[in-house]
C-alpha cells in the first residue's frame, strides 16, 4: 500500500506540473508582457465602423517603433469576411517581443473591416498597378492614425506584408508615409488564380517596376523556392523590374517550405526571424540580438 501511495503521489506531482505548463502557454498576451488592444482605425471610405485591427506591444510605457502588419488576399473571395487579425498574432508578438508596437490591419472588404472592396481586378485586363495601389491607401491611412498614439514612435515605422499585404506595402513606397523607415515584403504579389497560375504575369511585374520608379524605402523580400502562387522564377522577375526602376530591396530566396512556400509567413516563424533580424539590424531597428 506505502508502494503504491508514493507511486500516487509521483503521478499527481506529474499531472500538476504537466498542468501548470499547459497554463503558461495559454496565458493572455498581457501575462507574457504583452499588451494587447482591439482598435478601430478611422477610414473615410469605411464609414464609422472604419477598418478592424488589433494591437499587440510590450507592457512596458513609453514609446515603440510601429510594425503594421498586412495580410494576404484568399483566392476564394468568399473567405474574405471571414478573415481575422487573430491569424497573425504569433507573427505580432514575434514583433512585440523585439520591442515593436505592432498593428495588425484588416484592409476594406476584409474580415470586420467595413467599406467596399477596393481590390478587385479583372484578369484579361488586369490592372495591379491600381489594386496596389488601393491596399497601400488603406495602409497610410492606418499608419497616419496610429503614429499619433502616445506609445508609437512617429519616426520609426515598418509595414510588414503577406501576399498582396506584401504587394501593398511595395506599393505604399512610391508615396510613403512620414515615418516609414522599412517594409518587409513576404512572398507579395496578386493575380494567383490557382497553384502555379498567375493571371497576366507581366502586367504584374510591370506593376512592381511601376511602384520602384519612385520608391527608395529599404526593403526586405522574402520568398520561397516552392512558392506555388508566385515561382522562384517569377518572384525573382518582380525582383529585377523593381531594383530596375530605381528601387531598394534585397531579395531572399528560403529553401522550400512544406508543399507551398507560400506559407512560410504564417507557418516558418522560427525559419524567417533570424533573416528579419539580420535585415533590421542593418537598418539600426530593434531586433534579438546576436
Amino acid at each position: 500500500m506505502q508502494k503504491i501511495a508514493v507511486w500516487t503521489g509521483l503521478k499527481l506531482q506529474h499531472v500538476a506540473r504537466l498542468t501548470f505548463i499547459l497554463f503558461l502557454l495559454t496565458m493572455p498576451a498581457k501575462a507574457q508582457n504583452f499588451l494587447r488592444e482591439e482598435l478601430r482605425i478611422p477610414h473615410q471610405q469605411a464609414g464609422p465602423k472604419g477598418l478592424q485591427a488589433l494591437l499587440i506591444r510590450p507592457a512596458g510605457g513609453g514609446r515603440y517603433p510601429l510594425a503594421v502588419i498586412n495580410h494576404g488576399s484568399p483566392r476564394d473571395r468568399t473567405e474574405r469576411a471571414k478573415m481575422t487579425p487573430a491569424s497573425f498574432v504569433r507573427q505580432a508578438e514575434e514583433f512585440a517581443k523585439r520591442g515593436w508596437t505592432t498593428v495588425i490591419v484588416m484592409r476594406r472588404g476584409y474580415g470586420d473591416s467595413a467599406g467596399e472592396y477596393a481590390e478587385s481586378t479583372g484578369c484579361n485586363n488586369a490592372d495591379y498597378v491600381t489594386v496596389g495601389r488601393a491596399g497601400a491607401a488603406d495602409i497610410r491611412t492606418a499608419i497616419e492614425f496610429l503614429k499619433k498614439r502616445p506609445d508609437v514612435d512617429p519616426e520609426r515605422i515598418i509595414s510588414v506584408g503577406q501576399s498582396a499585404g506584401g504587394f501593398s506595402s511595395v506599393a505604399l513606397t512610391e508615396n510613403a508615409p512620414g515615418g516609414l523607415v522599412a517594409v518587409i515584403n513576404f512572398a507579395g504579389g496578386r493575380g494567383s488564380r490557382k497553384p502555379d497560375e498567375v493571371c497576366a504575369p507581366e502586367r504584374l511585374i510591370g506593376a512592381f517596376a511601376e511602384f520602384g520608379k519612385k520608391s527608395s524605402t529599404p526593403m526586405l523580400w522574402i520568398y520561397a523556392q516552392n512558392d506555388r502562387y508566385f515561382s522562384a522564377t517569377l518572384s525573382r522577375k518582380f525582383h529585377e523590374a523593381f531594383v530596375k526602376a530605381g528601387g531598394k530591396a534585397e531579395y531572399s530566396l528560403q529553401p522550400a517550405f512544406g508543399d507551398d512556400g507560400h506559407r512560410l509567413f504564417a507557418r516558418g516563424v522560427k525559419l524567417w526571424t533570424p533573416v528579419v533580424d539580420e535585415f533590421l539590424r542593418k537598418q539600426g531597428l530593434p531586433a534579438l540580438p546576436q
